[in-house]
C-alpha cells in the first residue's frame, strides 16, 4: 500500500509541475513574441475603400464589442466585408 502511495504520488507531481512548465513556457513564449512580432500594416486605399462600404452605426458596434470583450486591450485595426 505504501508504494503504491509513492507511485501515485511521483505520477501526479510529475504530471502537475509538466502542467505549470507547459503554462510558463506559452506565457513566455507569448510575451516575446508580442514585445519583438512586427506589426504588418495595411494595403494602401484597402482600409479607405472598405470604411466606406460599411454603416458608421456598425462599425462603432463591432469597435464596442471588441473593446467589451477584450476589456480594453484589443482594438480594431480594420475592417472588411467579404464578398460571397
Amino acid at each position: 500500500m505504501n508504494e503504491a502511495l509513492k507511485l501515485m504520488l511521483t505520477g501526479m507531481s510529475t504530471v502537475f509541475f509538466i502542467l505549470i512548465m507547459v503554462v510558463v513556457l506559452g506565457n513566455v513564449i507569448i510575451r516575446i513574441t508580442n514585445r519583438f512580432a512586427v506589426a504588418v500594416v495595411g494595403q494602401p486605399g484597402g482600409a479607405a475603400n472598405s470604411q466606406q462600404e460599411i454603416n458608421p452605426s456598425k462599425l462603432a458596434a463591432i469597435v464596442s464589442a471588441v473593446e467589451i470583450t477584450t476589456k480594453g486591450k484589443g482594438s480594431v485595426t480594420s475592417v472588411e466585408k467579404i464578398k460571397e
